[in-house]
């Protein structure tokens, strides 16, 4: 049995969480037959149109489950997307078109509040790279700004469908795009070599770009400014896609929400981990091309069920994240930035104030959250995550003890819930702040223009959490997505008119970076759109940042002491010396 190297667990870098993008199976039914046609390269399509609750007289047209690459199956499983296959006549894209597959016991694993029902009737298929059109007309003059949405999910599940993207579309007059690509066992294998180079998840969206320049036009959207936007998971996808040459010219504009490249880096060994899950799977590991044959022989079902059987096994979450395949990425990302070599497009980028909050730390303490931790606890905590990233480093204990000092309450040292609160921090500075604020000043230091935030609103959905609880991941979802003002996946909740406000300024920010480059810029924009507060762009000289609120307010400097503590001191203690091995 081969085991798991140090490498494969830094790779995972200090505390990933399995944070999860939730979802429910509706598809169009509440939508109504259209008749609108529209022309693709593959073939004709026809839609539906749906309505937002505040927005009855405006229609959206939607365009469900249109195949951009043809199913991955077979000789195409572990191999770059090719175009879809033409068809004939007119397809429906009434409906959502399968899931990816993936893992169903992450998502329902989790109970926690949120305001959407589970799907009873999932489907799931390797036949899954479709594509989902929102768009308020089908003008082919319209020329209408286009923003791509990519899901999170860890890349291992999520999919690009409901709950639907009508209220960005309705209200700020945008076409939105979502998409499925390729997960886990299936998405980012590899044994790091021409076998299996892996990265096939990213190669979808790539081609998912493709599709949506050859296309978009006739859905009423302009294809030369495309915006790339995507949270958790999706948020690093899209940092990747900043510096993979593959993508280079196919987008304008890019917003990551909560992830960048660094909070999953690259596994720089991907194969002692990938013979681990096809031994697990019944395939002799004797070199890659045997491993290679034998993975394409087994069914979906079985490959999941050796990875879930793995993860169970363990005790611990298995991270398959990109790699270095001389194709998507030509060498370490941190090389890249280091050189320079960046698509330099407009970057919207931020993160949440209380990213590992209620929905991670289930992930970490077993038992009553609401009671908080020991310190004794908090340290424990602290030192597993250190094993993990720096084990057999001689500064170990001196990493321990300096992440430690700096997070202990500073005025109630010996209360749980204030303890709890802090372990909440670090581990939202380790994997947010540092990365994106490391991201941002790389890009603005090679002459992109960057747009930072801190989203402090918490959702009044939450009542059952406590009040230290802030804007925690995910929460933005909520927002984006415009939940207030859909019907359909949603639970009836009675959204606040703080929740409304809040969503309407998001949506009107996105779309006025997604048309013009700047958030604060509506130029073009619809005449109802909110009045809303310039957002400055930030510099290293000026490192000013947006703190999102029901009223956004300016600040400067965003945690500076905590970023130098994940971007500069735990980095160099945890670097070993030729001489100290």
């Amino acid at each position: 049995m081969t085991t798991l190297t140090k490498e494969t667990s830094r790779a995972n870098m200090f505390y990933l969480v399995a944070i999860l993008l939730f979802v429910s199976s509706y598809g169009a039914a509440n939508g109504q037959r259209d008749g609108s046609v529209v022309v693709t390269v593959s073939g004709q399509v026809r839609g539906t149109t749906t309505h937002t609750t505040d927005l009855p007289d405006k229609p959206i047209y939607t365009f469900l489950g249109i195949p951009y690459a043809a199913p991955p199956v077979g000789e195409l499983r572990y191999r770059p997307p090719q175009p879809a296959l033409p068809w004939e006549g007119v397809r429906e894209a009434v409906e959502y078109g399968s899931y990816c597959p993936q893992n169903l016991v992450f998502l329902n694993g989790i109970d926690l509040d949120f305001p959407m029902e589970f799907g009873e009737n999932m489907t799931m298929s390797e036949d899954c790279l479709t594509v989902n059109v929102f768009t308020p007309t089908v003008a082919e003059d319209a020329a209408l700004p286009v923003l791509l949405w990519i899901h999170g999910g860890t890349l291992i599940s999520g999919m690009g469908s409901p709950p639907g993207w009508e209220a960005l579309a309705a209200h700020q007059d945008v076409v939105v795009v979502s998409i499925n690509y390729r997960l886990g066992v299936l998405g980012f294998l590899s044994t790091g070599d021409e076998n299996m180079p892996g990265n096939y998840g990213l190669l979808d969206q790539v081609r998912a770009m493709e599709w949506v320049k050859e296309n978009i036009r006739n859905f009423g959207g302009d294809p030369e400014r495309v915006t790339l936007f995507g949270q958790s998971a999706g948020g690093v996808s899209i940092s990747y896609h900043l510096l993979s040459p593959l993508s280079k010219g196919l987008f304008q504009r890019a917003i990551s929400q909560s992830g960048t490249w660094k909070t999953f880096p690259v596994n720089p060994q991907p194969l002692p981990l990938t013979k681990i899950i096809a031994e697990a799977a019944g395939c002799v590991a004797v070199d890659t091309t045997t491993i290679a044959t034998c993975l394409k022989e087994k069914s979906a079902e079985e490959l999941l069920e050796s990875f879930d059987s793995l993860v169970f096994g363990l005790g611990q979450m298995l991270y398959l994240v990109p790699v270095v395949d001389g194709t998507f990425l030509s060498t370490d990302p941190a090389d890249l930035m280091k050189k320079g070599e960046i698509n330099t497009v407009d970057y919207l980028l931020g993160i949440n104030n209380q990213e590992v909050g209620w929905l991670g730390l289930s992930n970490f303490i077993k038992g009553d959250l609401r009671v908080g931790i020991s310190q004794e606890e908090f340290v424990k905590l602290v030192r597993t995550g250190t094993l993990m990233a720096y084990q057999g480093n001689p500064n170990l204990d001196e990493i321990v003890e300096t992440v430690v000092s700096e997070y202990k309450p500073p005025t109630t040292p010996d209360d749980p819930l204030a303890i709890l609160h802090q372990f909440s921090q670090m581990n939202g500075d380790s994997m947010m702040i540092g990365p994106t604020m490391l991201v941002a000043e790389k890009h603005a230091h090679a002459g992109t223009r960057v747009f930072l935030y801190e989203n402090q609103y918490r959702p009044s959905i939450h009542p059952n959490r406590p009040d230290w609880v802030g804007c925690d991941h995910g929460d933005d979802l909520f927002m984006i997505w415009g939940l207030p003002f859909l019907k359909g996946p949603v639970k009836v909740l009675n959204y606040t008119k703080e929740d409304k406000e809040f969503s309407l300024n998001m949506m009107a920010y996105w779309a006025n970076f997604a048309r013009t480059g700047d958030p604060s810029d509506s130029t073009g924009g619809p005449t109802d759109s909110p009045s809303l507060p310039t957002w400055p762009q930030y510099t290293p000289d000026n490192p000013v940042y947006m703190k999102l609120d029901v009223v956004p307010t300016t600040d400067v400097g965003l945690k500076p002491d905590k970023v130098k503590l994940w971007n500069e001191v735990i980095p160099q203690m945890g670097t070993v010396k030729k001489d100290e091995l």
